[in-house]
C-alpha cells in the first residue's frame, strides 16, 4: 500500500488516504482540518468528564538545564480506558485485527524495549534504546502497546512490531541528520509503516531524498503536521508554514484533535493536514517503572495514526471511495 500522490493543488485525495471498511475509519478523520479551529480552553480530562490524575508525559526537556533529569517514574496507574481508545473503539477493532506481522518505525526520542506492554516486541537501534524524555516509549504503547496488566489500555495494533529510532537529542530536541539517518535505517530494515513523530522548520535536501526512497520500498510514511506549540509565548505569533518531512509529497500529515474534533487552540497553524487524531488527554506507559501518564499533542496523534495503518495492513481491506470497490490484499 502507498499513500496517493498529492494533486496539483498541494491538496491530499482525502477519501483515499487509508484503506479500510469501518473498522479503521474511525480511527481517524481522512479530511483536512481547519489550520485554526475554534478555540477549546479545557483540555479535556483522561476519562473525559471525571478524569484521572496522573503525572504529564512531557514532549522534551528544558534545552537549557545543566544537568540532564529524565522523566521520573510515575507511581500512578489508570483506572479506566481513557476517551481516545474509546472514540475510536479499540476493543471492537481488536476483534478483527491487530496488526500482527506490521512493523513500525517509530522517530522519536527512543523506546525502552523493556517497558511495560513492550517487551519482546521492540527493536532498539543504537542510542533509541535511552528514552530520557519518556515521549517515544508513550508512543509505542499508543502504536502497539498490549496494555500490560491493563488490556483496555492497548494501542492501536498491539500485535506489530516497532522499531525504536532516534530523531531527536537526549533531550527531545529535533535534529535534521539524525531524522535523515533514521528514516534510511527504516527504509533497510524494511518497515511497514514509518512514524516521524518530530517536525522540522526547514526542507532538508537529504531527507527529501530520504522519504522518497522510503516510499518507493513501500512504506507508509506517517508525519507530525506541525511541532508541538511553544512552552512560552503565543502560537498566534507564528505565520501559517509547512514543516517537514509532513510536507513531502506522499507524506501523511498528522494533526491533533480535542474530543469535539477541533484543533487545539494553542495548535502552530499550517497548510496542507492530511489527517486528524486524538491527541489531548491520552493515557500510556513510559519507560521508567509500571505507571501511566497523561500526554497529548502532535506526536501522539501521528502515533495513533500509524497504530491505524498498521492495523490496515495487516488485513485484506476495501479499498473505499473507489469507483469499483476492491479487495487489496495485505502488504
Amino acid at each position: 500500500m502507498r499513500p496517493p500522490a498529492r494533486r496539483a493543488t498541494g491538496r491530499p485525495r482525502a477519501g483515499r488516504l487509508l484503506y479500510g471498511v469501518s473498522l479503521a475509519a474511525a480511527l481517524v478523520v481522512p479530511v483536512a482540518v481547519p489550520a485554526q479551529a475554534a478555540p477549546v480552553t479545557v483540555a479535556p480530562a483522561a476519562d473525559g468528564a471525571k478524569g484521572q490524575e496522573l503525572p504529564g508525559m512531557p514532549t522534551a526537556l528544558d534545552p537549557r538545564a545543566e544537568a540532564v533529569a529524565c522523566t521520573p517514574a510515575s507511581k500512578e496507574r489508570a483506572k479506566k480506558q481513557d476517551w481516545s481508545r474509546q472514540r475510536l473503539d479499540l476493543d471492537r477493532l481488536h476483534r478483527h485485527t491487530t496488526g500482527s506481522g506490521v512493523t513500525v518505525a517509530l522517530i522519536s526520542t527512543g523506546v525502552d524495549p523493556g517497558a511495560e506492554g513492550l517487551d519482546g516486541r521492540v527493536t532498539a537501534q543504537g542510542q533509541a534504546a535511552d528514552d530520557c524524555v519518556g515521549q517515544g516509549t508513550f508512543l509505542a504503547g499508543l502504536i502497539a502497546g498490549t496494555g500490560g496488566p491493563t488490556p483496555r489500555l492497548a494501542g492501536v495494533a498491539p500485535g506489530a512490531k516497532v522499531l525504536a529510532l532516534r530523531g531527536t537529542d537526549r533531550r527531545g530536541q529535533p535534529d535534521p541528520a539524525l531524522v535523515t539517518a533514521a528514516v534510511r535505517a527504516a527504509t533497510t530494515a524494511e518497515a511497514d509503516v514509518i512514524a516521524v513523530a518530530v517536525a522540522l522548520p526547514r526542507k532538508d535536501t537529504a531527507l527529501t531524498r530520504a522519504v522518497a526512497e522510503a516510499r518507493k520500498a513501500g512504506a507508509v510514511v506517517v508525519a507530525s503536521a506541525t511541532p508541538e506549540p511553544p512552552s512560552r509565548g503565543s502560537a498566534d505569533e507564528i505565520p501559517s508554514r509547512t514543516y517537514w518531512p509532513a510536507g513531502e509529497p506522499g507524506v501523511l500529515a498528522v494533526a491533533d484533535m480535542l474530543p469535539a474534533g477541533a484543533r487545539p487552540d494553542a495548535a502552530l497553524p499550517t497548510e496542507g493536514i492530511d489527517l486528524a487524531a486524538p491527541g489531548a488527554g491520552v493515557v500510556s506507559g513510559g519507560p521508567r517503572g509500571k505507571g501511566h501518564y497523561l500526554g497529548g499533542g502532535v506526536a501522539v496523534a501521528t502515533a495513533y495514526t500509524a497504530g491505524a495503518a498498521a492495523a490496515v495492513r495487516a488485513q485484506p481491506v476495501v479499498l473505499l471511495h473507489s469507483p469499483q470497490d476492491h479487495v487489496v490484499p495485505p502488504a
